[in-house]
């Protein structure tokens, strides 16, 4: 499933507020984007279409719930990351995401932990796997 960029900021709110309301959306993409409001709801209608969102009318208000969880959503986009990556380069994406990002110290626990697991499995080359 191809979600943009801009699709993955209105999922972040979704997941964020379980349920939320198109207004609710907009006022917290607005400010940090200047989008206007039909631009988050075609966002919406995009993310209801692709089957991560479920909507329901109430009223004269709809509201937005995610379909595609946050935790399948990360899987998703390490499988990407991973398909897009030459398996030569995967430690250096580690890394970067490593640098470029704040941990907790569970974070950091769970990391190492799992560093330790995959230990006894390191190679001494990781094979080039483009072509």
């Amino acid at each position: 499933m191809q979600v943009t960029n801009a699709e993955w900021q209105v999922m972040k709110i979704a997941w964020t507020k379980e349920v939320v309301t198109s207004k609710e959306t907009v006022q917290s993409l607005q400010d940090k984007f200047a989008w206007t409001s039909s631009t988050v709801k075609t966002l919406l209608g995009r993310l209801v279409d692709k089957n991560c969102l479920a909507t329901k009318k109430v009223g004269n208000k709809y509201y937005y719930s995610p379909i595609l969880t946050e935790d399948e959503s990360i899987h998703e986009t390490a499988r990407e990351v991973s398909e897009k990556t030459c398996a030569m380069k995967m430690g250096e994406v580690v890394n970067d995401l490593l640098l470029k990002n704040d941990f907790t110290n569970d974070d950091l626990d769970k990391i190492e932990a799992m560093i330790n697991e995959k230990r006894p499995y390191a190679v001494d080359h990781v094979k080039c796997t483009c072509v």
